[in-house]
């Protein structure tokens, strides 16, 4: 029966062909001929990969391997992929069972190896959103990283590893380029130029200096007064006002806008309601503002006053009292003040600072000016003393007449406390190389003294409160 099979195929076939006896349709023998096809498809697809390298992050498909069939397409294939170990986002070598299943039922495994590699570059970019040219403010940080990342895929954030050829200048409005470089673990290197737009686009700021916008009345009107302007970059922006502010309309309220603006053009405005007021006492004018006199000298106070004119009193000069501490036979420094009132009650006080000088100045400086000189005693000068006749040069060359010993000199003076003594006056001590007053020397102020001590020392200064000297002082004496 085997053997004849196919002599009656053939019978069969040829008999439908030529006598058409039998009425079967086209499809029916074609599709005859392919279950005998079939029949024949015994042949498993080939997995030609052994290794594959694939990047970083890769999912496993079928399309990642070599496999082919005698028959089939890979997409009408069933192929399973047993991952095991295998990790997409981890670098390695891993081994993954392919399984390769065609229409037929024709099947083979296979181990390949994959191997997951870093192939990718990081990518350097703004740190906002906006290209590859980046807008920095002016005067704004001159550190590339505030402006520019790289990011890798594998490495994450390598922003500290990026170098730049060259900076930026904030300082310096317009386009700067610089070239960045970064490299990630694996070796990948990325290049980028990157342009930073330097502009200036931050307005100017009005500060207000004032609680109230009051005006003076008669003033020009300056809106500096009551505001202070500044800027990120233009050190000198402009102040201006919109609207005119008439000060000559008392007790009125007037609108104006104050407006600053940079030289970018940038601008910032404020509109203000000023009010019109006499808010401002007379102004007062004096011949000096310092007063230096020697004490004992009297001082007329009335003269150093020029005048005092209010904005609206018109002179009030002779409304201007006069006050103060001034002690004008005593050295030191005092205060004089001048104060004026207008009809408003706007109050203006002037205080001017008045130095009492000792009448001693002078004879001080010289008395200093004979430090070092020789002693003798009897000696009368200029350039050898004894103590009484140092005392006596000293004040003979500055008008005032002193004469004899020191104990003659501690007679014919003023007794003076201590606590009192003043720049030029004598100190007097006994009991130093004779009974009774025997040395004497010229206060300088501060517990010291100028004196022609003896022959070894010479003209020196000493304290009073030196052990010697205190025990052997006898008190003070004014010419």
């Amino acid at each position: 029966m085997t053997q004849n099979a196919p002599v009656t195929l053939h019978a069969i076939v040829d008999r439908i062909k030529t006598q058409k006896t039998i009425l079967l349709p086209a499809f029916a023998i074609s599709a005859f001929a392919l279950v005998g096809y079939a029949a024949a498809d015994r042949q498993a697809p080939v997995i030609h990969s052994n290794k594959i390298v694939v990047p970083y992050g890769t999912y496993l498909t079928p399309s990642d391997f070599e496999i082919t069939d005698n028959r089939d397409n890979l997409d009408i294939m069933d192929v399973s992929i047993k991952s095991g170990t295998y990790e997409a986002k981890q670098l390695g070598t891993y081994h993954v069972t392919v399984t390769v299943t065609d229409t037929f039922q024709n099947t083979t495994d296979k181990e390949v190896e994959v191997q997951v590699i870093d192939n990718e570059a990081p990518v350097i970019a703004s740190r906002t959103e906006g290209g590859y040219i980046i807008d920095v403010e002016a005067n704004g940080s001159n550190n590339l990283l505030d402006y520019v990342k790289a990011t890798d895929n594998v490495d994450g954030d390598v922003s500290e590893f990026i170098t730049f050829e060259g900076g930026i200048d904030t300082t310096v409005i317009g386009e700067q380029k610089v070239v960045a470089h970064v490299e990630d673990n694996a070796g990948n290197m990325a290049e980028q130029t990157l342009s930073f737009n330097i502009k200036d686009s931050v307005a100017p700021t009005l500060t207000q200096k004032t609680q109230s916008f009051d005006v003076n009345y008669g003033d020009t009107f300056n809106p500096a007064d009551y505001f202070d302007v500044s800027d990120n970059f233009d050190p000198s922006p402009v102040l201006t006002v919109k609207g005119d502010i008439d000060t000559k309309k008392l007790n009125s309220e007037q609108k104006a806008t104050i407006i600053v603006t940079d030289n970018s053009g940038n601008e910032t405005k404020q509109e203000c309601t000023f009010n019109i007021k006499d808010i401002r006492g007379p102004e007062i004018k004096l011949k000096t503002n310092k007063v230096s006199i020697t004490e004992g000298t009297s001082v007329n106070w009335n003269s150093l006053l020029v005048s005092a004119v209010d904005n609206l009193d018109g002179d009030v000069t002779k409304t201007v009292g006069i006050s103060g501490n001034v002690d004008v036979n005593n050295e030191g420094n005092y205060t004089a003040t001048y104060t004026a009132t207008d009809k408003t009650g706007n109050t203006t006080v002037v205080n001017i600072p008045v130095e009492v000088k000792s009448r001693n100045a002078a004879l001080i400086q010289t008395a200093l000016g004979k430090i070092g000189c020789r002693y003798r005693m009897g000696a009368v000068g200029p350039n050898v003393f004894d103590c009484s006749s140092f005392t006596r040069w000293v004040y003979r060359q500055n008008g005032r007449s002193l004469s004899g010993t020191a104990a003659v000199q501690f007679n014919s003076t003023q007794r003076v406390d201590r606590n009192a003594l003043k720049h030029g006056d004598l100190v007097f001590f006994k009991n130093t190389y004779k009974k009774g007053i025997s040395h004497v020397g010229i206060y300088l102020g501060g517990g010291r003294f100028v004196h022609a001590a003896n022959e070894k020392k010479g003209v020196i200064t000493s304290s009073l409160g030196e052990s010697y000297y205190a025990a052997h002082y006898a008190g003070g004496g004014r010419v």
